[in-house]
C-alpha cells in the first residue's frame, strides 16, 4: 500500500475512532480528553496506526483497574488475568497488557494507576470487501435507487476509493464499539463476581 492510502486509512480511522469516543461520551460520563467513565471506570480510546507490513488498522482500548475496590487479597495482575478471560469481543486482540501509569496532578501529587490495555488490529478485508464496492460502483453508475455517490474527500481521485474509505468508516466504528463494549462488559462481570465473593465471607 502507499503512502498516501495509508495516509488515508488513518485519517479516515482518527475520524471515526474520535467520532465513537464523542459518541461514548454522550452516553456514559464524559472525562478530561478523550476518555469516559462508565461506573466509576475510566475508558480510553488510542489513536490508530496503520501497520504496513499487515495492511491493516491498529489501535488500543485501555480502562483503569478499580484498585480501591480490590480486598486486599486480590492484586491488580489478578484482575487484569480475569478481564482478559472474560472479555467477550468477536476479535481476539492482538496482545493483552496491564500497564502503569503514573500522573502528576496541579498540587504535584503523584497518581499512580493500572490500566487494562487491548490491542485490535483489523485488515483491509475485514474492515471492507472488494466484490461489495465493485456491485456500489455498478448501482450509481446504473442510477439505482437507494445508492449515492459518497461526497468528495481530498486526495481521493476515484469512486472506489471513495467508497472503501466510507465502508472502511462504518466498519470501524461497528468493531470498536464491540471492542469497547465487550471490555465494560467484562468489568462489570468481573465487580460483579468481587462483590459476591466478598458478601459470602
Amino acid at each position: 500500500m502507499s503512502s498516501l492510502q495509508a495516509q488515508l486509512f488513518v485519517e479516515t480511522a482518527s475520524v471515526t475512532l474520535n467520532l465513537l469516543t464523542k459518541d461514548l461520551q454522550k452516553q456514559f460520563e464524559p472525562k478530561k480528553g478523550d476518555r469516559f467513565n462508565v461506573e466509576g471506570i475510566t475508558y480510553e480510546i488510542g489513536p490508530p496506526k496503520f501497520v504496513e507490513a499487515d495492511r491493516a488498522i491498529r489501535f488500543e482500548i485501555s480502562s483503569k483497574i478499580p484498585g480501591e475496590e480490590l480486598p486486599e487479597s486480590y492484586d491488580h495482575a489478578k484482575y487484569f488475568k480475569q478481564i482478559e478471560k472474560r472479555n467477550t469481543s468477536s476479535k481476539k486482540p492482538v496482545s493483552a497488557d496491564m500497564e502503569n501509569i503514573v500522573r502528576e496532578t496541579r498540587d504535584q501529587e503523584r497518581k499512580e494507576r493500572d490500566y487494562v490495555k487491548l490491542t485490535y488490529q483489523y485488515v483491509e478485508n475485514e474492515l471492507y470487501d472488494d466484490k461489495d464496492v465493485l456491485k456500489d460502483i455498478e448501482a450509481i453508475a446504473n442510477g439505482s435507487s437507494g445508492k449515492e455517490a459518497p461526497p468528495k474527500i481530498p486526495g481521493v481521485t476515484t469512486l472506489a476509493g471513495r467508497l472503501i474509505l466510507e465502508r472502511v468508516q462504518s466498519s470501524l466504528y461497528e468493531v470498536a464499539k464491540d471492542n469497547i463494549e465487550s471490555l465494560i462488559d467484562a468489568n462489570a462481570k468481573v465487580r460483579a463476581e468481587l462483590k459476591k465473593s466478598a458478601k459470602k465471607k
